[in-house]
């Protein structure tokens, strides 16, 4: 039998949802304020995040407090704006039904075990309590999460929340260690200390955002990991990177996307992209593609990569910039569905630069 919110809970699930749906705040954000108002112990911690995450997922608040909206009840009552289903169906032809099932799911809670700091076996052995699962190289799914980020192994920087394809992106990059590698859309840090453990910690990795922020975070991440050699970088004019020309080895374009990939993780996103918002995406992709990519060395490889299923943010893109940037071959590329080996929907494109623009 279903477990149903108790009825001292539904005005602040109810508050969160509007905050969500009609205000514009993240999901996470708006779970955190919750948790730090009611203040719950672990079963109702559970209830509260499953419920408002499925109220969202459907747009069925009533139905995800009284215990009748869940995933089973059918993928397609996950609620979409009209204008965004179109454009999956075009990109996804007669796998939408499964993309939509599976973007109806719970996602899981998977991690990457920092080899600098330890291995998957001793990392596994000491988050026994919170079930851990190894999976592929330094992916391991969590079956019991709460409190896993206040656990000793956390604070002694063993491991990072990571999902396991975006740790595949890490690893078709293929760093190798002595390597300078710039990752050029870093955020706060996962995939730069990703890059930092493949390569044993030598060489040099430079991670650039826009926003200064995360790459505190980042920086803060990387002392806790014990990533030497990751340097932060403002990127406040192109100028930043027009001068790190043809200097890098390897070069990871993780560019911001829709998110279309991760709605399993991030159910708020349908309530907060517009098709508007989409096509300013798209030229912010093809800018910082075009801009990035003039940092690898002739020779070097590049990685872009996005957590969106659409088309137009992945082979299209690439497809566009190579007709323009002869000099770059494609030579790889995959794509996954949320899922997939229990990870998000990503498109990874592995370019080669033959020679100097």
């Amino acid at each position: 039998m279903t477990q149903t919110v108790p009825t001292a809970l539904h005005a602040a699930i109810h508050a969160a949802y509007t905050a969500v749906t009609t205000h514009g705040k993240h999901l996470s954000s708006a779970l955190e304020d919750l948790f730090r108002q009611v203040q719950p112990d672990e079963p109702t911690a559970l209830l509260i995040r499953t419920t408002l995450t499925r109220a969202v997922r459907f747009g069925d608040l009533q139905g995800a407090l009284d215990g009748t909206r869940d995933p089973g009840t059918g993928s397609h009552h996950l609620w979409l704006p009209d204008w965004l289903h179109q454009r999956l169906a075009t990109s996804l032809g007669d796998r939408l039904a499964g993309f939509l099932d599976r973007s109806a799911a719970e996602a899981p809670v998977v991690i990457r075990v920092n080899t600098l700091r330890t291995t998957v076996e001793a990392c596994c052995a000491e988050l026994a309590p919170f079930q851990p699962e190894p999976l592929e190289a330094e992916a391991v799914r969590i079956g019991r999460p709460f409190g896993l980020f206040r656990s000793e192994a956390f604070q002694r920087g063993w491991f990072e929340q990571q999902d396991a394809t975006s740790q595949r992106v890490s690893r078709t990059l293929a760093p190798e260690p002595g390597m300078r590698v710039v990752d050029s859309c870093a955020g706060a840090g996962g995939k730069s200390l990703h890059l930092a453990a493949l390569m044993q910690n030598r060489g040099r990795i430079l991670s650039l955002d826009v926003v200064p922020e995360k790459l505190e975070a980042t920086r803060k991440r990387a002392a806790r990991a014990g990533a030497d050699i990751i340097e932060t970088r403002l990127i406040d004019t192109t100028k930043v990177v027009k001068r790190m020309a043809e200097t890098a080895d390897r070069v990871l374009i993780d560019a911001p996307c829709s998110g279309t990939g991760v709605l399993r993780r991030n159910p708020d996103i349908p309530w907060h992209l517009s098709e508007g918002g989409l096509q300013e995406l798209l030229e912010t992709q093809r800018s910082i593609l075009r801009l990035h990519s003039r940092l690898l060395k002739p020779g070097g490889r590049l990685v872009y990569a996005t957590c969106s299923v659409l088309n137009e943010e992945g082979p299209d893109q690439v497809r566009a910039f190579i007709e323009e940037q002869p000099e770059f071959v494609l030579v790889d590329s995959w794509s996954t569905l949320p899922g997939e080996q229990d990870g998000d929907g990503f498109y990874a494109a592995v370019l080669t630069r033959s020679g100097a623009s």
